[in-house]
């Protein structure tokens, strides 16, 4: 992509880092923590929004990355995940993962019989990872809690901008300031 992909323009004035930490800090989520790597400068960015892990290890794979990221989540509180590179969110969608949440679930967003972003993780979730010593798989974590799936009705929730050809797409919507 030619540059860290929570640098790249969102379209909106922001990073794609920027307007996720704009987003879920807007919908109320507090503290908004970001795992990034070793290569990434924040510098611009208004710490006051969000706590920062460093992920020295990203060899280690993402799974890693998620254990180190719901260490800085509250006690009994419920997490929710997202990749740098699925920007597309709003509170419409992020209330309805609210509204579906239970402890021992993890919430999905669904757009025709394909799972999307972001996920809900319960607190009970959570808790099992913050308490993990060594690097866990996160698919089987998740295999032993329940799946919670809500339909969505906005394709964006599928979207991964891993190619130029993606990011020309979603950069085309944005301009229609169409909101997911």
């Amino acid at each position: 992509m030619g540059t860290d992909k929570a640098l790249l323009a969102y379209g909106n004035g922001f990073s794609f880092a920027e307007h996720l930490i704009k987003s879920y800090s807007g919908f109320g989520v507090h503290p908004v923590v970001m795992v990034v790597n070793t290569m990434l400068d924040l510098s611009g960015f208004a710490t006051s929004q969000y706590v920062t892990v460093l992920n020295e290890h990203t060899d280690w794979g993402r799974s890693y990355s998620i254990m180190l990221g719901t260490r800085k989540v509250p006690k009994k509180c419920s997490c929710f995940l997202h990749n740098i590179d699925n920007p597309c969110i709003g509170n419409e969608l992020l209330s309805l993962l609210l509204e579906a949440n239970e402890p021992d679930s993890y919430v999905v967003p669904v757009f025709q019989g394909r799972g999307g972003h972001p996920i809900l993780l319960g607190n009970r979730i959570v808790e099992y990872l913050q308490n993990m010593d060594e690097v866990p798989d996160f698919r089987e974590v998740l295999k032993q809690f329940n799946r919670i799936e809500v339909p969505y009705g906005d394709e964006r929730i599928l979207w991964n901008i891993n190619t130029p050809a993606e990011y020309e797409r979603f950069i085309k919507t944005v301009k229609n300031n169409i909101d997911v």
